[in-house]
């Protein structure tokens, strides 16, 4: 139905306006194919369409029931409230003595060609008829599979794969945001701990600068000290005449005197 619709002049609304154009089946895209077929399936399938009196064909799973080899049981189904149960068997025979006595069918030389005939078929479905129905029956369980269910079953399988992989990235995509976010919080990490750091090292940088001007402050005070005694010292010393560094020694040696025999006398 896709090729003649397309090679008409229909629109969806059943216009004449911007007619279907024909598109060669092998460059259809994906959306282009989407959408034909639910143009046809609207049509087909469409409110006019009368499902009721006739339905989809499809086909039986198997053949017919038949009776006596080759009649099929329907018929004799069609008679039985008629004619009851041996009406179709009377009815053959009757049909086929009037055919005789009427000269339609004669009785010649090739006559008995038709009853060795459908002899040999009732024979044939008899004997082997099971046998050739279970060989159809398997065929076309084969070739339904080959050309129906094997392509279904795959392309479903295709499906579902597509359909995992896709869930699989929604959940990649959702799980970026928490990498997101981890990520960030290991980067604002990062730039504190450099942070701290570089604090650390100014801090360090500037107690250093503390610790060498406090070292050079004592360090001055103590040579400005050292001078000063020694200044003291040497003009002390250059004051001192000679008689009075001898006094002072006769002095110093009279106190040890004193003091050694204070230590006798306690004793």
């Amino acid at each position: 139905l896709m090729r003649p619709l397309q090679m008409i002049g229909l629109c969806r609304s059943g216009c004449a306006e911007e007619p279907l154009r024909y598109i060669p089946p092998k460059s259809f895209t994906k959306e282009q194919r989407m959408e034909q077929w639910e143009y046809v399936n609207s049509i087909y399938f469409g409110p006019e369409r009368d499902m009721k009196n006739f339905p989809n064909p499809s086909q039986p799973e198997s053949s017919p029931a038949v009776r006596v080899g080759i009649i099929p049981a329907s018929w004799f189904n069609f008679l039985y409230p008629k004619t009851g149960v041996t009406g179709p068997f009377a009815l053959g025979g009757g049909l086929a003595l009037f055919m005789l006595s009427k000269e339609i069918m004669v009785i010649d030389h090739y006559f008995w060609e038709i009853p060795s005939f459908w002899g040999a078929v009732w024979f044939v479905n008899h004997k082997f008829g099971h046998q050739i129905r279970n060989y159809f029956d398997s065929q076309l369980k084969l070739k339904k599979e080959i050309i129906y269910s094997r392509p279904i079953n795959q392309m479903k399988a295709n499906c579902e794969e597509a359909i995992r992989f896709c869930e699989k990235k929604i959940e990649e995509t959702e799980t970026a945001t928490h990498l997101y976010l981890a990520k960030k919080e290991n980067v604002e990490l990062q730039l504190e701990a450099a942070y701290r750091q570089r604090l650390l090292a100014a801090y360090q940088e500037v107690k250093k600068r503390l610790d060498y001007e406090t070292a050079r402050s004592d360090l001055v005070r103590k040579f400005e000290q050292d001078h000063m005694v020694d200044w003291i010292e040497s003009n002390v010393t250059k004051s001192i005449t000679p008689q009075q560094e001898q006094e002072s020694i006769q002095s110093c040696i009279r106190a040890l005197k004193k003091l050694a025999a204070k230590e006798n006398v306690s004793k």
